[in-house]
């Protein structure tokens, strides 16, 4: 039971900055979340929480699509030991929107995953499992709520864990130093016309070489170039984002 990664907690705290935002993207079995049974009855059942930002220890998770052949959904889920009571609201297409109410042990695993404030994005359950999306304020964050859920055995394997805020440079190809010198020199009006900041002075503002610096502008601005301007086109628009696998 608990954490299933290739890295410990303190290794998951050191990816990326500790101050990004972070997706942690995993998987939970339906034994230790919810809906165990109710998938063994219908094992073509889909369920997916409603599109309702879920933050915090006070997240319900209320609201659930599904997808299923069953006709008497509503009835096997009120007979599940993980649901105090649902209640068939809508339907829309090839699927209805229920309300549910859960047990306490539901609501417990709940405020383990969302720990330090993180936020529930996602959550799709079928009979392999459940799929969670969770976002958390900070790197710090993604090692508390893994320390928590080692210390009450909650069982859950991490898929991937992306800095939100490392995004966009890496899918530009920038180096952290290029990125570094780039974003610094704009903040301080290098690039504005006409200049408020020169490059010597600069360079002593960032503690480095008046050569390093103009080195990674160069290189920087290059990568930028080639990746927004000459290789865009043999980029696909639904290509995914990169991401630090565990």
């Amino acid at each position: 039971m608990g954490i299933r990664t290739d890295r410990n907690a303190n290794q998951i705290a050191g990816i990326g900055r500790g101050d990004e935002s972070t997706l942690v993207c995993g998987r939970l079995p339906t034994e230790a979340f919810g809906l165990h049974e109710t998938f063994a009855t219908v094992p073509d059942l889909t369920v997916e929480c409603a599109p309702l930002v879920a933050a915090g220890e006070t997240a319900n998770m209320s609201m659930l699509w599904a997808s299923t052949d069953e006709a008497d959904l509503t009835g096997i889920l009120n007979d599940d030991p993980t649901v105090f009571a649902a209640k068939e609201l809508c339907q829309s297409d090839d699927r209805c929107l229920y309300r549910v109410e859960w047990t306490h042990n539901v609501h417990r695993c709940i405020e383990i995953l969302l720990q330090s404030q993180g936020i529930l994005l996602s959550n799709r359950g079928t009979r392999s499992g459940w799929a969670v999306e969770v976002l958390y304020p900070t790197r710090e964050d993604v090692r508390t709520a893994t320390e928590c859920c080692e210390r009450y055995g909650l069982s859950v394997t991490i898929d991937t864990i992306r800095s939100l805020d490392s995004d966009r440079m890496v899918q530009c190809g920038l180096t952290p130093a290029q990125h570094r010198v780039l974003t610094q020199a704009c903040r301080h009006g290098y690039f504005d016309v006409p200049r408020k900041i020169g490059l010597e002075e600069l360079a002593d503002k960032m503690s480095v070489s008046h050569q390093a610096l103009s080195e990674r502008l160069r290189r920087g601005h290059d990568t930028l170039i080639r990746s927004t301007l000459i290789e865009t086109s043999s980029v696909s628009p639904t290509a995914p984002a990169s991401t630090l696998s565990l």
